[in-house]
C-alpha cells in the first residue's frame, strides 16, 4: 500500500472536532430564555458584548440561539456578564430537564444533582453526594420539627400569620422529599443510614 492510500484512508477516518452536544443545546435555551425575559434583543446583545471586547454580530447570536453554532468559554462567560448572570446559570438544566450534560452519564445522577454540580456545590462522586443529601434530609427534617412546632402553638389558640393548613402542606412536602432522600441514599450507598422526619 502507498503512502498516498494511507493519508487518502486516514483522512476517510479522520473527523473534524466532536458534533455540538447536549449542554450546547442547553446553553443556546438559557441564552434565550435570559435574554427575552430581561427585554433585550439580539441587537442589544451585540451591543453589549461590543462593549467588553469581543465581537459577535446580532445573526451569530441567532445562530446560536438556534443551535447552528457552537458557544465556547468565551462566549459562555462574555454572555453571562452581558446579561447579569452567571456562567452556571446559563449551564444549569431546568429542574424538568432529564438528559445529563454532555460527558456525564444518562441516568446516573438525578437532575437536582445535575443542577447543584453545575452550581460548584457538589462533586459527582458517592461521598460528596452522600454529604450533599445529608444536609438536605437534616434542612427538611428540622422543618418539619418547627412547622410541627408552629401547629401546637395552634392547637393551643395562639393563631399565627400563616393559615395552619400552610404548614400542614410544606409538612407533607418535606415529608415527601424525605423519603425521595432515603431512597436516593440507599441508592447510592445501601448502608446509609436516613435521617427520618
Amino acid at each position: 500500500m502507498s503512502t498516498a492510500t494511507v493519508y487518502v484512508s486516514y483522512m476517510d477516518d479522520r473527523k473534524r472536532g466532536n458534533p455540538a452536544g447536549h449542554t450546547n443545546e442547553l446553553v443556546a435555551a438559557n441564552l434565550r430564555k435570559v435574554r427575552q425575559s430581561t427585554g433585550v434583543d439580539l441587537r442589544e446583545l451585540s451591543a453589549r458584548i461590543k462593549a467588553t471586547g469581543r465581537v459577535i454580530s446580532p445573526s451569530a447570536l441567532s445562530k446560536i440561539e438556534n443551535g447552528d453554532r457552537r458557544v465556547d468559554v468565551d462566549d459562555l462567560t462574555v454572555f453571562a456578564y452581558a446579561l447579569e448572570t452567571t456562567p452556571a446559570a446559563l449551564l444549569t438544566p431546568l429542574p424538568e430537564e432529564t438528559q445529563a450534560p454532555a460527558g456525564v452519564p444518562e441516568d446516573r445522577f438525578t437532575p437536582e444533582e445535575i443542577q447543584v454540580w453545575i452550581q460548584g456545590r457538589v462533586k459527582l462522586t458517592t461521598e460528596d453526594l452522600l454529604r450533599y443529601w445529608k444536609e438536605q434530609a437534616f434542612d427538611s427534617a428540622s422543618y418539619i420539627h418547627r412547622s410541627g412546632d408552629i401547629l401546637t402553638q395552634y392547637d393551643k389558640g395562639q393563631v399565627g400569620v400563616t393559615p395552619r393548613e400552610v404548614h400542614e402542606k410544606r409538612i407533607a412536602t418535606h415529608r415527601e422529599r424525605l423519603a425521595m432522600i432515603s431512597g436516593r441514599q440507599l441508592e447510592l450507598d445501601p448502608m446509609a443510614t436516613p435521617i427520618d422526619g
